[in-house]
């Protein structure tokens, strides 16, 4: 079967936003109050679900104590903010390279050794910022970091980002999940303009307080015809079906990354989200 490749969308520098909000809004007249505080938890935790029983089930490991993959990937917000604060003014935003790493290199480089797989390699991320002309200024390591960030400590050489790159795209894990979307291609990466990243930095939990951390977990982009059918069987939601197919639509079958904000709120306030481009 022919492949459909996507050619790299421009890297933009308006804010996105959280395309998770705002696509369900609860059925005035099928009152609920057990659900109204959690509906835009919903997708998000769709989203991941569907990538447990979807995408990453057809990674070909027999055993999940060997997934190549981890299970979340956790960034100090203070990482965002010291990359914010040293590269906004020189370009447009950050992308978060796929890569394929071994367990060596990532105990290496994020000094952690708390490894919630048992594979000998598994997808990780690089962290880009781009300058204005869409050219890399360096590459960065910060999920799962075992210390404070550091950007003159936490970086890898274009070449080892290139090797790591090169790893992702020759895996099978690669090769499977483009089996599993066909005929569309996977991404290779996802992209945050830096105005999301600031948005990020600002957020604050239903008391006013500036959250911690984010803990992104990997989702896949659900059809929408799926969605939509789901939802038409549960009468307390509506489902912002136009909205959805303007974020998502030529996306579907895709791996993505979620975003949840913590300590989380759960209460109150939504707790996903996805800022994210995915690219090409």
């Amino acid at each position: 079967m022919e492949t459909l490749e996507l050619k790299n969308p421009e890297f933009g520098t308006e804010a996105i936003g959280n395309k998770l909000a705002d696509l369900v809004l609860q059925n005035k007249e099928k009152t609920n109050p057990l659900i109204e505080a959690h509906m835009d938890h919903d997708i998000g935790i769709m989203f991941m679900y569907q990538a447990k029983k979807g995408i990453l089930n057809s990674s070909g490991v027999t055993s999940k104590l060997v997934n190549p993959y981890l299970d979340t990937y956790l960034v100090d917000i203070s990482t965002f903010e010291n990359l914010f604060n040293t590269f906004s003014s020189q370009g447009k935003g950050i992308k978060f390279e796929f890569i394929f790493i071994s367990q060596q290199d990532y105990i290496k480089y994020t000094g952690s050794t708390n490894v919630s797989t048992g594979a000998s390699e598994f997808l990780y991320f690089v962290a880009t910022p781009l300058d204005h002309n869409d050219n890399a200024m360096g590459h960065y390591i910060i999920f799962n970091l075992g210390h404070k960030f550091e950007a003159n400590m936490d970086f890898i050489s274009p070449e080892e980002r290139r090797i790591l790159h090169d790893n992702y795209l020759s895996s099978q894990f690669y090769s499977n999940m483009n089996a599993y979307s066909a005929p569309l291609m996977q991404a290779e990466g996802i992209y945050y303009t830096w105005a999301d990243i600031n948005k990020i930095l600002n957020e604050r939990n239903i008391d006013g307080r500036l959250y911690k951390e984010v803990q992104f977990a990997l989702g896949e982009v659900i059809e929408l015809g799926i969605i939509t059918d789901y939802f038409k069987a549960n009468p307390n939601y509506v489902f912002d079906a136009s909205a959805y197919a303007s974020a998502y639509s030529g996306n579907e079958k895709r791996l993505t990354m979620i975003g949840r904000y913590l300590p989380d709120d759960l209460i109150g306030k939504e707790g996903f989200f996805d800022m994210g481009s995915l690219y090409p």
